[in-house]
């Protein structure tokens, strides 16, 4: 059995704009001028500096700070009425400190604990601030021996489930610092091109093959030239002693056709 990891990447569509220099600021506006969006970036192209996502209204939905494609430090979201929705810390891409949710009543929802992007504490609660499930708590560094095997093999399996999921989100926040999709494909039809990449631990990339191409040269190209400009991914957390790994990846442009959707990761088993 060959494991493998599907990432749906739904393109959002970004104008480039600025002048000449190093830095150069993605921008978009609402149909009545409120600002929608601006990405700072730096000379190649990645996410480098303040991001900041604006409701219609022109209140605050999502800000975080990147650097060279990757999210760093503090990040937030809020809901349409200005209410917390989550907050969180990143250290070098992977989670780090306390990610908290809260509901729209403004009571905590859940409240996890990551070290080293690792998970090792979560509590959720339901709107009237009642503990749904306990604390939980796991050792990133459990290696069964001989003995207990058998008994630990579940709780293996979870932290690398749990490890997996982790490195395949830092995989995607990786390939989406680097892909940058004109504001032309967002008035054309949707495109869809698939890659299959296999990484080594160290994060190096071995090989792309594209499994499926969409009818655009244009298109295609710009998802090609994605993985050239990325000279290496994440190296996988200790829990995944895989000498390497596969990663399908699918570039998606929805076009005006389809409405956008969160992006999102999940596992796949192939036979």
């Amino acid at each position: 059995m060959r494991r493998a990891f599907l990432l749906p990447f739904l393109a959002i569509a970004l104008l480039l704009s600025g002048c000449g220099s190093t830095r150069k600021v993605q921008e978009d506006f609402y149909p009545k001028g409120q600002p929608k969006y601006s990405i700072a970036l730096d000379k190649e192209g990645r996410k480098h500096g303040l991001e900041t996502w604006w409701y219609p209204t022109g209140l605050r939905k999502y800000e975080a700070a990147n650097v060279a494609g990757i999210r760093e430090g503090k990040y937030a979201a809020w809901y349409p009425d200005g209410k917390l929705w989550y907050e969180g810390y990143e250290y070098h891409g992977k989670p780090e400190s306390t990610l908290t949710y809260w509901h729209p009543n403004g009571n905590m929802k859940s409240e996890a604990l990551f070290r080293d992007g690792i998970q090792l504490e979560r509590r959720d609660y339901d709107e009237e601030g009642k503990l749904l499930s306990p604390k939980v708590q796991a050792s990133p560094e459990i290696t069964p021996s001989l003995d207990d095997e058998a008994v630990n093999a579940g709780e293996v399996t979870r932290l690398r489930k749990a490890s997996l999921q982790i490195w395949s989100m830092r995989v995607r926040r990786t390939v989406e610092g680097f892909w940058v999709l004109p504001k032309q494909f967002e008035k054309d039809r949707p495109y869809r091109a698939v890659a299959k990449i296999k990484v080594g631990k160290d994060g190096k990339i071995l090989g792309v093959v594209w499994s499926e191409k969409s009818p655009s040269a244009a298109f295609n190209t710009l998802a090609q030239n994605t993985f050239k400009r990325i000279k290496r991914l994440p190296a996988f957390p200790p829990q995944i002693k895989d000498e390497t790994l596969d990663v399908q990846y699918e570039f998606i442009s929805l076009g005006k056709q389809v409405p956008r959707k969160k992006l999102e990761a999940r596992e796949t088993t192939e036979e």
